[in-house]
């Protein structure tokens, strides 16, 4: 409720803009526009679902002002010209449909971040403040509340704030002096009662630039010089500082805010938010607003649940990192590992005729198709012998408990569907039969799969170790597999002062894992002194020792080890089939993926039904 969180719902100024609470959802990209950089429906759907949330400010995505140079994305929205005003009125408009929900749009240049921006005549860098303030004047035009600047990540603004990336010896040497001057232009073109904030690099998080220090002087500087709001970010460091993977602990930088305060505007916290427990102790002595930026894409009603009491309901982001995979790795438009109505943000419908609906597993697929079956009105039986599948696993490794999270969110909201029904214990296709079903959906997810069947005996499988069956302490330990199971396996080993070695097939480790959580697992087994073998096959195993063949010499070597565990890979597990009855395989139990694979196959198919 409200009064369970009186910071989160407290109304709060910026400028002469109030906002009817303290949740900020941030400049997302998503590559929902053209490449044109003209709008699209889907575009505008996602932001409008978002205010329909309740949030109290939405700042759009960064938008170019200066198309196509100063482009960021390859489908990044711009704001440069009339020709697209328009599509700005037709957002602007959507959203604010929505009582009390305001609406801001962040400003963005590329810059020159190889070269700085030392080279810029100052004719250029008189045209771009021009820019800035002519995109912030067709903005206001288009019935936004305020505009954004972007000074952080590395982009224009960021370039000329930073020693690192500006070293003129003219006026625009000075590291504030453009952003001040574009604050002064949008002054000039929009009125000072247009409020104008800017998210700021106030810490580079490389040697030799911009320091916490530093970057309250900046913080300070360019509130006086009549910017609004300031949210506190990091600058042209890595992508991990703002991407955070998972095992990144919650409200880590929002120490950033509270260190550029107090200051005589409002400050705002970033980064790895997730509970309104914790949004309210961020508030209480930290910062006076919080930025929800992927809770809110994985459940853009998180807002209105903790206004309502339900925040048990809220299916809180798990920092699977799926939308950073989508956009940044793979360029194409943002999806959500949790939640698969991202991009679509349709109302399930009732179906036409309720029928019983028999799930096997209770998995993230399961789970998604019991949800989704339900909403539609119809009678869901769901079989599992473990609640959460191999959820309850993948949550063990080091730093992904978050991955909990997922499971209770299932949980609380099935128990309150009247017309879920739930059979714990390994189903049987008699169990299921009996039910008459008109619907079967089988989500059973994958069972690992073991080589050398004759040695079987001397190979431990790592969900054994994983569920705590198997406890390995103080041992030499070789596990065969070097995806994503096997490298987690070996950390979770390594806190229980094992020394662990990885084998691999192929030279490739990690592949299929998004880049930043990639970087993080590989920085982390360094540092734990865990070596990856590529290029080695499992050959055999013997009572205290592995042979492992060189696949390029096709020598083989034997490796002592106390312990064999088996990471090899997964293998599809369908217990039964049943016939002539509208039957789907969906999740693992289909194909060995992920979790984001398996709830959106769970959508679609309790879509269906």
């Amino acid at each position: 409720m409200k009064e369970d969180y009186p910071k989160l719902f407290e109304p709060i100024n910026i400028g002469n803009v109030e906002l009817m609470n303290r949740v900020v959802f941030p400049p997302i990209s998503t590559n929902f526009a053209l490449e044109n950089g003209r709008l699209t429906e889907r575009f505008v759907k996602h932001y409008e679902r978002r205010a329909r949330g309740g949030v109290g400010l939405i700042i759009v995505e960064n938008t170019s002002i200066d198309f196509p140079e100063g482009k960021h994305m390859p489908f990044q929205p711009r704001i440069d010209s009339k020709a697209v005003l328009k599509d700005w009125e037709w957002l602007t408009f959507e959203v604010h449909k929505h009582e009390g929900v305001k609406l801001s749009i962040e400003l963005a240049h590329e810059g020159w971040k190889k070269i700085g921006v030392d080279y810029l005549s100052p004719e250029k860098i008189e045209e771009l403040v021009e820019k800035f303030a002519y995109s912030a004047r067709l903005a206001m035009d288009a019935g936004f509340d305020m505009v954004e600047i972007q000074g952080a990540h590395g982009l224009l603004v960021n370039q000329f704030l930073s020693p690192l990336t500006n070293h003129r010896d003219d006026e625009w040497g000075e590291p504030t002096r453009f952003a001040v001057e574009v604050r002064k232009r949008i002054a000039e073109k929009c009125g000072w009662d247009f409020p104008v904030t800017i998210r700021l690099a106030v810490d580079d998080f490389l040697e030799g630039g911009i320091t916490l220090s530093t970057g309250r002087e900046i913080a300070l500087t360019l509130a006086k010089a009549g910017y609004d709001m300031i949210q506190a970010d990091i600058g042209l460091g890595p992508k991990e500082k703002r991407l955070e993977p998972m095992y990144y602990p919650q409200a880590w930088r929002a120490y950033l805010a509270e260190k550029i305060r107090p200051l005589p505007v409002p400050v705002a916290a970033v980064g790895m938010i997730r509970e309104p427990a914790v949004a309210e102790k961020v508030l209480e002595t930290q910062a006076d607003l919080i930025v929800l930026g992927r809770p809110l894409i994985a459940d853009p009603d998180w807002v209105k649940k903790v206004a309502e009491g339900k925040e048990h309901l809220i299916r809180r982001c798990i920092g699977c990192s799926e939308c950073i995979k989508a956009v940044h790795d793979e360029k194409g438009p943002i999806r959500c590992g949790v939640n698969a109505n991202v991009g679509n943000e349709e109302e399930i419908p009732k179906a036409p005729r309720k029928r019983v609906v028999a799930i096997i597993g209770a998995g993230p697929g399961g789970l998604e198709a019991a949800r989704v079956a339900a909403m539609r009105g119809h009678e869901v039986h769901l079989f599992y012998d473990v609640f959460g599948g191999q959820l309850t696993l993948a949550m063990v490794p080091p730093g992904k408990d978050k991955i909990g999270w997922l499971i209770e969110y299932y949980r609380n909201v099935l128990s309150e569907m009247p017309n879920v029904h739930f059979h714990e214990g390994e189903a049987t296709k008699e169990d299921v039969l009996k039910l008459n079903p008109e619907a079967v959906v089988i989500a059973t997810g994958a069972k690992p799969f073991l080589p050398c069947s004759g040695e079987r005996g001397l190979i431990t499988p790592f969900d054994k170790i994983l569920r705590g069956e198997v406890r390995v302490e103080n041992k030499d330990v070789l596990i065969g597999g070097g995806g994503l199971v096997g490298v987690e396996t070996a950390l979770y080993l390594a806190q229980f002062n094992n020394r662990v070695k990885i084998i691999k097939r192929s030279p490739a480790i990690l592949p299929n894992v998004e880049r930043i959580t990639r970087g993080y697992l590989l920085r982390e087994l360094e540092e734990k002194g865990i070596p990856i073998l590529t290029g080695r096959r499992f050959v055999s195993a013997g009572e205290g020792y592995a042979v492992v063949e060189n696949i390029e010499t096709g020598e083989k070597e034997m490796i002592k080890c106390d312990v064999i565990v088996g990471a090899f890979g997964m293998k599809p597990y369908v217990p039964f089939v049943i016939d002539d009855v509208e039957y789907y395989i969906i999740g693992d139990a289909k194909s060995v993926r992920n979790i984001a694979s398996a709830v959106r196959e769970g959508y679609e198919v309790g879509r269906k039904l």
